[in-house]
């Protein structure tokens, strides 16, 4: 891997979980990390991580992150997000789309759809799908500038990072869970169609269960729907993943497709934290 010394990296939903993982790798790489969520500060939720403690974190580790609050489903947020990012950073390198509220999800595992109510479609397709497009029309005309401005090579014009997982193509947890996952796949490999002339590549990324701080608030729970939490993936392998991607010169020919993390694990060599490996799931 080469290091993302200088790049901009915008991470949708790193406030805690799968995005602050990636967050914090990113920026280890030496990005410039912008953290982007709701929760901004510690104390205002009812549930673990913030972006403050996302970039507290980047920072104490010699890392390099600015915090933006920002609700994620919402134009005129989004569209200001990336007005911000145009002044201070004039274009975008890597879009990491992360969104999710895994919080108010996990009661709807294995409901059936017509017990669910409504607001499961909202906190799964309008939260985590509508997010990504949002955020994706706004990087765009930032991701066009990247070749120039950067000075990369071509077919490294940027990057966007759809954060999905195998209920795209199988059933997983409920019906509305399968459909925001495969709108995802389907908006990455038809966005990929569309900048793929310009130098951006698209990539779905897989991660297998992950332990968040979701499923350390009931580790007893947990481990009965998981096994042992210590041989689960954790965020930052998520990250390590996105970081590989971000710094492979031929990424675009992995541009529309879906990966899984435990995939370019073993294609690229990392491992999870404390050396930890994991297999492809089945």
């Amino acid at each position: 891997m080469t290091t993302l010394d200088g790049r901009v990296a915008v991470v949708c939903g790193a406030s805690r979980g799968i995005g602050k993982g990636i967050a914090v790798e990113l920026a280890a790489a030496g990005a410039r990390v912008v953290a982007v969520g709701r929760t901004e500060r510690s104390g205002t939720a009812t549930i673990t991580g913030s972006l403050e403690e996302t970039v507290a974190e980047i920072t104490a580790a010699g890392g390099s992150a600015t915090a933006v609050g920002c609700d994620a489903t919402d134009e005129k947020s989004v569209a200001s997000l990336f007005d911000k990012i145009a002044g201070s950073h004039g274009h975008v390198d890597v879009l990491v789309n992360s969104v999710f509220n895994s919080h108010q999800f996990v009661a709807t595992i294995g409901v059936p759809f017509w017990e669910l109510p409504m607001a499961a479609w909202h906190e799964v397709v309008e939260v985590g799908t509508k997010s990504a497009y949002l955020a994706s029309v706004a990087a765009a005309p930032l991701m066009l500038r990247t070749a120039n401005a950067s000075g990369y090579g071509a077919g490294t014009g940027g990057l966007i990072v759809n954060i999905s997982g195998r209920g795209a193509e199988r059933y997983r947890y409920n019906v509305v869970y399968g459909v925001g996952k495969a709108a995802l796949d389907r908006l990455t490999r038809d966005m990929a169609d569309e900048l793929r002339p310009h130098g951006v590549s698209v990539v779905s990324l897989w991660p297998n269960v992950t332990r968040t701080e979701n499923l350390d608030r009931d580790p007893e729970r947990s481990r009965a729907s998981f096994g042992d939490l210590e041989q689960l993936e954790t965020p930052r392998y998520s990250g390590r993943a996105v970081v590989a991607l971000a710094s492979d010169p031929a990424v675009t020919e992995r541009s529309g497709k879906r990966f899984w993390v435990a995939e370019l694990g073993a294609h690229y060599g990392f491992t999870d934290e404390n050396g930890r490996l994991h297999e492809l799931p089945e």
